[in-house]
């Protein structure tokens, strides 16, 4: 009789590592999902401020040169008003 105990612990003991085992793949599984889905939101930010970058540097550079249009016909307003 002094061994039908034990032999349940031990069987207990043995579910509980078979259920650490399985914990552990699915954590590892959790684990490279979760790396491959911050690599791909690092692309895609990489992506986004790459064009937000461009887009601004586009923009500036219109108004840039409507400034410089808006001068320029300024300038040949006064010339054509001094003839």
């Amino acid at each position: 009789m002094s061994k039908q105990p034990e032999d349940l612990v031990l069987r207990i003991l043995r579910d509980i590592q078979q259920t650490l085992a399985s914990h552990s793949r699915r954590f590892d599984q959790m684990d490279q999902t979760l790396d491959e889905l911050r690599r791909g939101l690092d692309e895609v930010n990489g992506g986004v401020i790459t064009s937000l970058g461009l887009a601004t540097q586009a923009h500036v550079r219109q108004k840039d040169i409507q400034k410089e249009i808006d001068d320029l016909k300024k300038r040949v307003k006064r010339l054509e008003t001094k003839r």
